[in-house]
């Protein structure tokens, strides 16, 4: 008969001899015994986990002569064809090599037919995420409603490249990654039976660089074999290329001991035998780990450091194994980590800790006086804004004149707070009126009657809700402003007395002086409203006036 490898061989023929998987199997076995057997299910999960086994035991619960039943007898004709790979109802399929829409439309149309011998057809398709996205369309109705008597169980390493629309239709089962407790006890259970006594820690070798998979541990174990008849540290360690577990205690203690030439004699020494010095420092890595874990593990071989000294160590080395990615000679960046380990680091004074504690404490005094200052120019620049937060309150028993001299006191308080607020436009159009009235909580302004355009520009929405807000804001209560031409008002400025003197003097004395635009003050511009509206809102002067052929300006 043709010799069959460890992993086919003691592959689990029922559901108590799995191991592991406790959840899963749990589950697969009440769905049996209770007959809630659902159409498609998604076994998902690393290799070598027991996807597809888990699979052909739920496929002879469900066909058992017995069935559906999770206590399925092994005996009859069904249960023997599923083990044999032989059952005309289970159609086992790989995914990664029937991935095209083809494929599926001949799957499609077998799933037609009703089963064979047996109470249901199974469809296992392995790998299924291999399948291209123009089978998975082809597969959606089907799985979505398969006839009657078929069931789907796909197995796949990589879930995340599965469409959501086909696992929204499957009942979803993650697989774990077995310890390496597992795998040392069940390679124990299956060596014994085949009558090998193992050496102590070749099976712990075997489990660690399994990666998590029984098929993978047998399969070590199956090759070891092959190369020897006796089950050893060292042979494992040979079969795998890896270092074996004297070469890493050496090689910690001589760092330990900072022994450095004797270091680069264990570097070179690997490198010359050929093993791989990436997985070498895996194995310094996660041996290091089980010290942490079980500090006795270090204390066994002499070693004493402290967590913090062996964190230092890990991460030397993780860079190590980082770096050696993108290096043909993968010993140099081992040798470059622990010539850096055993390097002497001077250890800080307590004076000089104590000194930059100081400097550090005095550094956020002055940090913290300079924001203060910052906050407090910055409260100056803005005092003016601030003052438009109820600074000049009417009282709401006031008579309608006592108001408006509250408003008229302000005035020019109040056309500095629109400047503030960055309300130019609306402040150099009221500058040409002034408050003349107030009634129903309505502020009435005059303007001149040369003054026209500003009068229709504050009237205009955009302009005239900011002046409201800024009047109701400033003066505590609600207030709407109402615009009117009038020449018979005189401006009561509360300017300085200087600016009073002058405007005095401008009446007793009617002279004529030349302004910033020009013309004489005591003469009207020969320029239009507007002309005059832009002067002085955006300043400037006028330069010269040419007048056409007509006599226009």
């Amino acid at each position: 008969m043709t010799y069959l490898s460890l992993y086919r061989r003691w592959r689990s023929q029922s559901f108590a001899e799995v191991v592991g998987q406790n959840h899963i199997v749990q589950t697969l076995k009440n769905s049996l015994d209770t007959g809630r057997i659902t159409h498609a299910y998604l076994f998902a999960g690393p290799r070598g986990t027991g996807k597809t086994t888990l699979a052909r035991l739920y496929a002879k619960g469900l066909n058992c002569v017995n069935g559906p039943s999770s206590d399925f007898c092994q005996e009859c004709t069904e249960c023997v064809q599923i083990t044999q790979g032989s059952s005309l109802d289970v159609i086992e399929i790989d995914g990664a090599s029937n991935r095209g829409i083809d494929e599926i439309r001949e799957l499609r149309e077998q799933v037609r037919y009703a089963p064979v011998n047996s109470r249901y057809k199974v469809y296992i398709i392995d790998e299924v995420h291999m399948l291209t996205p123009d089978a998975f369309n082809a597969l959606l109705k089907t799985l979505e409603e398969p006839p009657e008597r078929v069931v789907f169980i796909f197995a796949t390493t990589d879930p995340q490249k599965i469409p959501a629309t086909i696992l929204s239709r499957c009942q979803r089962y993650d697989f774990k990654r077995f310890s390496v407790e597992e795998i040392t006890n069940h390679l124990q259970y299956v060596l014994t039976k085949e009558g090998v006594t193992p050496e102590a820690g070749a099976l712990e070798i075997i489990a660690e660089h399994a990666d998590g998979g029984m098929r993978d541990a047998l399969g070590i174990a199956d090759q070891c074999l092959a190369y020897s008849d006796r089950l050893t540290a060292d042979v494992v360690s040979e079969v795998l290329g890896v270092a074996p577990r004297s070469k890493i205690t050496a090689f910690l203690q001589a760092l330990d001991q900072k022994d450095a030439p004797r270091l680069i004699e264990h570097i070179n020494g690997l490198y010359i035998d050929g093993k791989d010095l990436t997985l070498f420092v895996h194995d310094l890595l996660r041996f290091l780990r089980n010290g942490i874990v079980y500090p006795q593990t270090l204390q066994d071989i002499g070693i004493t450091w402290d967590s913090q000294f062996i964190l230092r160590v890990m991460e030397a080395f993780a860079e190590c194994e980082r770096e050696m990615r993108y290096i043909n000679d993968t010993s140099v960046p081992l040798e470059l980590a622990v010539l850096k380990l055993i390097q002497s680091v001077p250890e800080t004074s307590t004076l000089e800790i104590e000194r930059l504690e100081t400097k550090i404490n005095e550094m956020e005094v002055k940090v913290a006086q300079l924001l203060k200052d910052a906050a407090s120019i910055h409260d100056k620049k803005h005092d003016v804004p601030a003052q438009s937060e109820v600074l000049a309150a009417i009282n709401p028993s006031s008579d309608e004149q006592e108001k408006l001299k509250t408003i008229r006191d302000n005035w020019y308080n109040f056309l500095q707070t629109l400047h503030d607020e960055r309300l130019v436009q609306p402040e150099a159009f009221l500058r040409e009126g002034y408050p003349v009235g107030f009634e129903n909580n309505t502020l009435i302004i005059a303007f001149p009657s040369k003054r026209g355009f500003h009068k229709a520009s504050i009237e205009q929405e955009k302009h005239r809700q900011p002046v409201e807000h800024a009047l109701s804001k400033m003066f505590g209560c609600e207030i709407l402003i109402r615009c009117i031409i009038s020449d018979e008002f005189q401006y009561e400025s509360e300017e300085s007395p200087a600016a009073d003197q002058e405007t005095a003097d401008s009446k007793d004395e009617p002279m004529q002086t030349k302004n910033e635009s020009g013309l004489e003050s005591g003469s009207e511009p020969e320029y239009d409203e507007a002309v005059n509206a832009a002067l002085r809102i955006f300043g400037g002067k006028i330069i010269d006036i040419k007048k056409d052929e007509k006599g226009g300006s």
